[in-house]
């Protein structure tokens, strides 16, 4: 049985991933389907341009410029990675 803390897990590995991948290359559309997918088990259906812009949005509360510095960026990442997932957890209970 799959559970939520797993699928958080896996919502972050993904977003993860595409982190990784310069960003000029980076394929949203597919990450974000993916998570759409998973939400579909909790019954939140969204469409995946959707849940991008939610998830610019949790980067957004961080900072409101683009940055210079490739270790704030980093960071920006991981607490919108976080953010989201808690946005995740809100529509579920």
């Amino acid at each position: 049985m799959i559970t939520i803390r797993q699928d958080l897990d896996v919502i972050a590995s993904i977003l993860c991933e595409t982190f990784e991948i310069p960003s000029f290359k980076r394929n949203y559309d597919v990450a974000f389907g993916q998570i759409a997918n998973i939400l579909c088990r909790y019954g939140i259906i969204e469409n995946p341009r959707n849940l991008r812009f939610r998830f610019t949005l949790c980067m957004q509360d961080f900072f409101d410029s683009i940055p210079q510095d490739p270790a704030f960026v980093k960071q920006s990442e991981e607490i919108a990675i976080t953010k989201f997932k808690e946005w995740i957890i809100e529509q579920i209970t």
